[in-house]
């Protein structure tokens, strides 16, 4: 029987924990943050057995992932997945009905409640006949917060901090609000192999005079047998001593509010694992328990700490700690020691290659730089754990719990620090080429003039991908960072926008996919202080149509913003806005940081817009003072239900246009007419111009089409099927029009860029051995077919 613990990430910033518990015949996941599915599909995690997921919160660090990841599974053949968690966990599940539609796949939410004080002994909550999975639930006692209510002429119409429905007439009345504790249960499992049979000793049998045949096998089961002289054998004659279960446990303290409950383990759900009880509870504080020592009932191998480092430097949570023994191996997951090194390295990569030839329009690749060179070479002292260094854990860093004789770690996956100095080395011909064909360029009368913009600002792409996210693609989402100054009309001094917005810039995102969070904090590269810049700037989210692809990310960006912060307006179909009301029912940290309007408010022949005008009228003159947009369209296009495209106007005259998910529209084409800026999506290339036709995508020819019937200046291609991992297919003559690649980030002044293209294409080309269309078959979640979202 092998039984092994792996990291899949740790607390990095970019992601959050998860582990993957692998058994001969099972794999299960322990938190499904935003990113996993691309993390797994890139590095060969497999997952062909996943049949459970254990959460430990109801958090967007921790669930994030999870509904893409059951997208996924679904689309494979998998008929069923069953979820385990806190209190709300079928509440949640239930609430991805609004995007999730499987009809021939069982999703089923267990919610775990904590096990009485008086009950005779721990039950598993999953078992089989490898391992027992027991839940301890760690509850949080602690009054309503206080929170005073952000009002600002900027904010959103009828927005609140403690409340995603609540009027403005109510804020009025209230400057400050009790908000009642929200269920915020965690839990942490331990996992327990269950006893082995001793070996079957040949041999001895054959000595002892048992036939071979049945009666080895009842032996072997520990039955007694009867041989045909009358002699009876016994099992234990001839089968090894039956081997001990062994566990491993995941601690989950998510900060200082749950370490009292923690260590008073009330329920008994650790102490089996733990020597000296009475000892314990001295030193939690609780005097009422039994005075015999003993030793624990199952010796633990691992102890894994999904806790800040605060909460690992608690007296408390020190003492108990050490009551698991000394022998016990500690990880650390959420350290501050923990590697910065993304785990997306195939698009670290290009990235770091991009950067060194276009360093205004990529972000550095240089944050894991801190990090140590050899991985698996970094172990902390720790309070609890005073004789032995402890280990802090790394991506794909595996932990053998069974059998005894391999148990130990194995960093055989962990990957090295990135080379940044290789990707400079590799891309320098291709600098020197640049910068001879810029003299040449300089040189003559053909140089573009820089443009002055009545409004400038940057974009930046989060995502280029459709449907799941690959190696090199995250899926869909644009960062806009518009600046609030502009030049006077011929020239003078710089006028500010109305008072209302900060003296700087403001952020927009054009939908949200699936780890957008994490796109961010590469783009800040790493800077903890700049993410929260970006995610505390930011003034609206607009999401173009229901599918997942485009709007999972949002959850992660709003639980990170700061409950004083005005709330975002989201812009959206109503089908978004049912899915995060009723999940913020079961996250707190997203409730009352947004205010939902619907697409159609912004499209007036729409035959709701006249109910909705007092609605739309507000979220406009909001727009206009946070965004500086004077203009703002909702354009419907052909594809899901209640698809959308998007005509915004910044200041005087600069338009952006963004089609969504589409089939070319002679409409939005209209009313795009001379935008500064288009990024249309181009799934296909023209080969398959009847599969663009029938999932109502477009080809590339086609969003070329669109943006020069529009007379756009400058054209950005997106949105690309994941069959194009590295570069799309695009027919001669595509001019300077730009295909989008992950972080490409661009000021509105700079988006010129004809070289970007053929450089992007050149280097995805190079030593890439892994080859892309292997590495999602080697995944045991292969793509869905469909290029659907």
């Amino acid at each position: 029987m092998v039984v092994q613990l792996q990291v899949l990430s740790v607390n990095s910033g970019e992601m959050a924990p998860s582990l993957l518990l692998s058994t001969e015949s099972q794999r299960f996941l322990i938190d499904v943050g935003d990113g996993t599915q691309r993390m797994c599909m890139e590095h060969h995690v497999r997952l062909a057995k996943l049949r459970h997921v254990f959460l430990t919160q109801l958090r967007a660090h921790t669930l994030g992932g999870l509904p893409g990841m059951v997208l996924t599974v679904s689309d494979t053949g998998k008929d069923a997945l069953r979820v385990f968690g806190p209190r709300g966990t079928q509440r949640f599940l239930t609430a991805t009905r609004h995007f999730l539609v499987r009809p021939d796949f069982e999703l089923e939410g267990v919610d775990l409640k904590a096990t009485r004080a008086d009950a005779p002994a721990p039950t598993p909550c999953y078992s089989d006949d490898e391992v027992l999975v027991y839940a301890v639930v760690t509850g949080r006692t602690k009054a309503g917060v206080k929170r005073k209510l952000h009002e600002s002429s900027a904010s959103p119409p009828n927005s609140s901090c403690g409340s995603s429905s609540s009027s403005a007439g109510e804020e009025e009345e209230d400057a400050t609000r009790e908000t009642p504790p929200p269920t915020a249960d965690c839990v942490s499992y331990v996992i327990e192999t269950q006893p082995q049979r001793g070996k079957f000793l040949v041999e001895r049998a054959v000595a002892l005079g048992v036939p071979k045949g049945r009666l080895f096998g009842q032996l072997h089961q520990g039955k007694s047998v009867t041989l045909p002289d009358g002699r009876v054998v016994h099992s234990a004659d001839c089968v090894s001593p039956t081997l001990p279960a062994t566990g491993c446990a995941v601690v989950a303290c998510p900060s200082l509010e749950y370490v009292d409950a923690l260590v008073r383990d009330t329920s008994g759900g650790f102490r089996r694992y733990q020597s000296n009880p009475a000892e314990h509870e001295v030193v939690a504080g609780n005097s009422d328990g039994d005075s015999d020592s003993a030793g624990p009932d199952v010796q633990l191998s691992a102890v894994f700490h999904l806790a800040d480092p605060d909460v690992l430097r608690h007296p408390k949570y020190v003492a108990w700690v050490q009551r698991f023994g000394a022998g016990v191996e500690h990880v650390l997951l959420s350290h501050d020691g923990c590697p910065r090194k993304t785990v997306y390295r195939a698009s670290a990569t290009l990235q770091a290659q991009l950067q060194s030839v276009f360093p205004r329009a990529f972000p550095p690749a240089d944050r894991e730089l801190q990090d140590a060179e050899v991985p698996f070479s970094r172990r902390v002292s720790m309070l609890f754990a005073p004789d032995r260094p402890v280990v802090v854990g790394e991506s794909l860093l595996k932990f053998a719990i069974a059998p005894a004789a391999r148990r130990g770690f194995d960093a055989g996956a962990c990957w090295k620090r990135l080379d940044v100095d290789e990707a400079h080395t590799l891309t320098a011909a291709i600098r020197a080429r640049l910068e001879q064909r810029d003299a040449v360029d300089t040189s003559s009368a053909a140089t573009t003039p820089t443009p002055t913009l009545a409004v400038n600002g940057r974009i930046t792409f989060l995502g280029t991908g459709c449907a799941i996210p690959s190696k090199y693609r995250n899926v869909t989402g644009m960062y806009l960072e518009i600046e609030h100054e502009q030049p006077r009309a011929g020239g003078g001094d710089a006028v500010a926008l109305p008072a209302a917005v900060s003296p700087d810039w403001s952020g927009f995102m054009l939908d949200c996919g699936e780890g957008s969070y994490g796109q961010l904090h590469r783009y800040a590269g790493g800077d903890t202080r700049r993410v929260r810049e970006l995610v505390g700037k930011l003034k609206c989210i607009w999401i173009s149509h229901n599918h997942a692809d485009h709007h999972l990310g949002a959850v992660r960006v709003l639980s990170l913003r700061a409950c004083e912060a005005e709330p975002v307006l989201l812009i959206g179909p109503t089908s978004v806005a049912h899915w995060l009301d009723e999940y913020s029912a079961v996250d707190p940290t997203v409730a009352g940081k947004y205010r939902f309007v619907d697409n159609y408010c912004f499209d007036e022949l729409d035959e709701r817009f006249q109910d909705a005008a007092a609605e739309a009228k507000a979220a406009r003159a909001w727009l206009r003072d946070a965004l500086g947009v004077t203009a703002f369209e909702c354009v419907p296009v052909t594809h899901a239900f209640r698809s959308y495209a998007l005509v915004a106007t910044f200041g005087d005259a600069l338009k952006v246009a963004f089609s969504g998910d589409c089939r070319p529209s002679e409409r939005f084409a209209d009313r795009a007419r001379g935008a500064f800026l288009m990024v249309h999506e181009a799934t296909f290339e023209d080969a398959l111009a009847h599969e663009a036709a029938s999932k109502k995508h477009c080809t590339t020819t086609e969003a070329v089409d669109v943006g020069r019937r529009a007379g756009a200046a400058h054209l950005v291609l997106t949105h690309f099927s994941q069959r194009y991992p590295k570069a799309p297919v695009m027919a001669a003559g595509g001019g300077d029009v730009l295909t989008a690649v992950d972080l490409l980030s661009l000021r509105f002044d700079e988006l010129h860029q004809p070289q970007l293209v053929d450089v992007c294409a050149e280097l995805m080309a190079l030593g890439d051995d892994d080859d892309d269309s292997n590495a999602t078959t080697a995944t045991a979640v292969p793509p869905p077919v469909a290029d659907s979202s």
